[in-house]
């Protein structure tokens, strides 16, 4: 993979995992943890390394009060420890 695809990935999957975040209503959370920079980039790692991208931004579309992330998420466990919390 080139470097400016590389930088396209992360970008698109960044904006998927903000999307993800904020209709499940757990960014705040997520960003208010006592290591959000390492939660962060770990959960930004597991989104680029995901093949689901456009399964992810197709349901972001359709859902419109999801309680839960799509069980193909890789970071579905983290979003449902900070909701739960």
């Amino acid at each position: 993979m080139g470097y400016f695809k590389l930088l396209d990935r992360i970008s698109n999957r960044a904006d998927l995992m903000e999307r993800m975040m904020r209709k499940l209503g757990v960014r705040e959370a997520v960003t208010q943890m006592p290591d959000a920079p390492s939660v962060m980039r770990n959960a930004t790692i597991r989104c680029v390394s995901c093949s689901h991208s456009k399964e992810c931004a197709s349901w972001l579309d359709a859902a419109t009060a999801p309680a839960h992330a799509p069980g193909y998420c890789r970071n579905r466990e983290l979003f449902e420890f900070v909701a739960d919390a």
